[in-house]
């Protein structure tokens, strides 16, 4: 595998404890990707950038949109982080609201994160009660997927598991 560079922007933690994993599996160097330079990482064949899903927008993905150009003939992956269950038709999505202009064509996959609501911030916290009590007066057949997590999740919970790196994985030996 080429030298790649793992970065993460983590808000309560489960995309760190994905780019922790990656890092080890595939004996990449682990970067919190905060104040980021194209100088820190040109010496990377390849970059994945791993970040949480926040109303439909990946964090992080920031770095790239601006450096991308700054670092020709590297390969880029995206691992977007969040608490809606994983399916073809939310990754599509995931694609379609994310990866547009510069980054169309980066492969983007999923991995299904953690809730804990008493981590969240003070404006999350608010959101999430909102978006709670919208959820809870739709009958269950009328939920999205993220409406019925709002709904359903004991918090604490974490849906963190090793087996969604593996396409990223598959990605990095070429594959």
């Amino acid at each position: 595998m080429a030298k790649t560079a793992v970065l993460f922007r983590s808000k309560y933690g489960a995309s760190k404890q994905y780019a922790l994993m990656l890092g080890r599996k595939v004996s990449a160097e682990v970067v919190e990707n905060e104040g980021l330079t194209p100088q820190l990482v040109e010496e990377f064949d390849t970059i994945v950038v791993i970040g949480g899903v926040y109303a439909g927008r990946v964090s992080g993905l920031d770095f790239l949109r601006k450096n991308l150009r700054a670092l020709p003939g590297r390969r880029f992956a995206v691992l977007a982080v969040g608490a809606t269950p994983d399916s073809p038709d939310n990754t599509a999505e995931l694609v379609k609201r994310n990866m547009k202009g510069d980054l169309e064509g980066i492969p983007l996959y999923y991995g299904r994160g953690a809730f804990d609501e008493g981590a969240l911030s003070f404006v999350d916290k608010g959101l999430y009660g909102v978006l709670r009590k919208a959820a809870e007066k739709m009958r269950p057949e009328e939920r999205s997927p993220l409406e019925s997590v709002l709904s359903d999740a004991v918090s604490p919970v974490s849906w963190v598991d090793e087996a969604y790196l593996a396409p990223v994985i598959s990605f990095l030996s070429g594959e």
